[in-house]
């Protein structure tokens, strides 16, 4: 509780607030503990002009809502693809599979039929009906492209991975700090395959965390959190089960990671998932939408980092 009189309206008025400065409380608080904060600012402050308390006083509680002060979270990356394209403002890469803009504006990715080769799209939707023959030559053109950006210079900026042909990776360099916030809406148009969103290590996209949406209602799961090891296999460290996300809606998610190493993931705005994982101790390089087996859209992609409590 803090008390204090100020001079208003020709009478003193006695102030008393009562502040949690506990950052677990704060970081519940939300918003409303940012209303508080902000409203004890400027208090202080109208103490100060009116000289309403001792100026040490005032000095100290200045000192401790500095220490209260939470970082604004700084955008790293931000993409509505509302301009058509996945190539400029930021340019991602296609490193297999089909991507293109579809008709609502989203990052569409069709991997459900198999009979169609790799091939880079440019941000435009491929002719179904073209000829076999011509576009057996763009999937080649664009398995050629890929390759020819990658080999062995580590200043190509082109992430690497063994890919299986029912797999579309997408990706965007990206210098992201061991806190972060990603926040984007994911839809799966077929009740089968399952989608990812990870961030990863220098060029390698089996590295790092990948958060995994599965759209199959018989895999009795909903959403997962994989962590890559020193041999780049994927291990399984949260779940949420549930009958997936393969119902054609768009879903919002969120999926944040604090500097003590506890990881939440949301869900259409409420928490789902929420655990400890220390492992990885250093920052990411690139993230990175992968689609295996199913047909989905990603859009209004926002990655940020900041030292929230």
């Amino acid at each position: 509780m803090i008390r204090f009189r100020i001079f208003r309206g020709g009478r003193w008025l006695v102030v008393a607030m009562l502040v949690s400065w506990h950052p677990a409380v704060l970081c519940a608080a939300g918003t409303d503990a940012e209303k508080s904060l902000d409203e004890l600012r400027r208090v202080v402050e109208e103490g100060r002009r009116t000289k309403a308390a001792r100026p040490e006083f005032l000095e100290k509680l200045d000192k401790i809502l500095d220490r209260t002060r939470v970082e604004p979270e700084k955008p790293l990356l931000v993409d509505r693809f509302d301009d058509g394209d996945y190539d400029t403002n930021p340019a991602w890469t296609v490193m297999a599979g089909r991507f293109y803009i579809d008709g609502g504006g989203a990052l569409f990715s069709s991997q459900a039929r198999t009979d169609v080769l790799p091939m880079q799209t440019g941000g435009m939707e491929p002719d179904e009906k073209a000829d076999p023959d011509i576009r057996a030559v763009m999937g080649i053109v664009g398995m050629l492209a890929d390759s020819a950006g990658q080999g062995n210079n580590p200043q190509s900026g082109k992430a690497k991975a063994k890919i299986d042909k029912n797999t579309a990776v997408i990706h965007v360099p990206v210098a992201t700090p061991n806190t972060f916030l990603v926040r984007f809406s994911f839809r799966s148009d077929a009740s089968q395959g399952e989608g990812e969103v990870g961030l990863y290590h220098d060029l390698d996209i089996r590295s790092g965390y990948r958060l995994r949406l599965n759209a199959d209602p018989n895999k009795d799961k909903t959403l997962e959190i994989l962590r890559f090891n020193e041999a780049h296999h994927p291990e399984s460290v949260a779940m949420l089960p549930g009958n997936g996300l393969g119902d054609g809606l768009n879903h919002e998610l969120s999926w944040k990671r604090f500097d003590n190493g506890t990881m939440t993931v949301g869900l259409d705005g409420r928490t789902v998932l929420q655990f400890r994982d220390m492992t990885s101790g250093i920052g990411f390089d690139g993230l990175a939408l992968i689609n295996h087996n199913g047909d989905m859209a990603f859009d209004n992609i926002e990655l940020s980092a900041g030292k929230r409590p």
